[in-house]
């Protein structure tokens, strides 16, 4: 029978998953993502004129002529857009040279966007390419964050919906060992702490670097995060172990909404952490989960009844007609 977790057992299970953490941070490189962070990312402008492209390249990243920003017109379109990151198209009369720009990337199209689709007469049209830029690509959001502060909210919820989905997702596929009786479920309790908490760990350490902290002392970042997250990490450990035991069907919903809901609220906790200089309150931790219940509903999960919500995007190729 599955042990209660108030029993002698449970508490050295506690005492076993914080070795395992430990362990999970030993075993971590944050190289990678410390290089990809420190690294300006390099933005492209296109537009009819140079002037223009530039005030548009100034409004997103919010500087005046950043290194980090390159200026063309719209005629320079066929040339190769290979060394940047991120390219901004904007003509309000064509979308001409959005496509060649697109067709011309291949396999990294997904990082030339049009800003004309989104209406002028907004104010707030910076804010949206942001949040457009970060949503479509999380792996460019923490160095955008960490270069150019208005890129910070996009950033930041980019790096915590990537997470919390990819969690949501692992812990949908890990449940199905669990038909297997008993060792199924202990390999799933054991590959979910790993992965769930090793993802985590990364998150807040981007959500750290896009908030400008020193990325030199990773443990140093963990450890000032413990008080906020550390009891997110627990209980989804925890209430996790409990679904675990749980016949597959029962068991995997709660799993998701485990994954999801901790990760998200421990990632809103880091955020406001590290805005704020102080914990979040238990009513504002209660009102994270709560706001990550509410979000998960439009995940397309078995057992949700959830879509995925209608964002605006570029038309696909077959959709596009040239605006004349």
């Amino acid at each position: 029978m599955p042990r209660k977790l108030g029993s002698p057992g449970g508490a050295l299970s506690a005492v076993g998953t914080a070795k395992n953490f430990i362990n999970i941070m030993r075993e971590i490189s944050f190289d990678d993502e410390r290089e990809q962070a420190e690294r300006m990312p390099r933005l492209l402008v296109l537009a009819p004129d140079l002037v223009t492209a530039q005030r548009i390249g100034d409004a997103v990243t919010g500087t005046t002529d950043s290194p980090a920003v390159t200026t063309w017109t719209l005629d320079s379109a066929g040339r190769s857009t290979e060394p940047y990151d991120i390219v901004i198209v904007y003509n309000r009369t064509s979308n001409a040279a959005f496509i060649k720009l697109r067709d011309n990337a291949g396999a990294d199209g997904l990082k030339v966007f049009d800003l004309a689709l989104i209406d002028g007469e907004n104010l707030r049209w910076s804010d949206e390419i942001r949040l457009r830029i970060c949503d479509r690509l999380p792996s460019k959001a923490t160095a955008l964050g960490r270069w150019f502060t208005p890129f910070r909210p996009a950033a930041t919820k980019a790096v915590i919906d990537d997470t919390a989905k990819a969690n949501a997702q692992f812990a949908l596929v890990s449940n199905a060992p669990a038909v297997i009786p008993i060792l199924g479920s202990l390999i799933a309790v054991g590959a979910d702490f790993f992965v769930l908490t090793k993802n985590q760990v990364m998150m807040v350490f981007k959500i750290a670097a896009i908030n400008g902290r020193d990325l030199t002392d990773q443990w140093k970042i963990i450890r000032e995060l413990t008080p906020v997250v550390g009891a997110g990490f627990l209980w989804r450990t925890l209430a996790r172990e409990a679904s675990s035991f749980i016949p597959f069907l029962a068991g995997t919903l709660p799993k998701v909404l485990i994954a999801y809901t901790g990760t998200v609220a421990a990632g809103r906790g880091a955020d406001f952490y590290y805005q704020f200089g102080q914990k979040p309150t238990s009513e504002q931790l209660k009102g994270f989960y709560e706001q990550a219940l509410e979000s998960i509903r439009s995940l397309p999960i078995p057992g949700l009844g959830g879509k995925e919500p209608v964002v605006a995007r570029e038309t696909d190729d077959d959709e596009i007609t040239a605006r004349a």
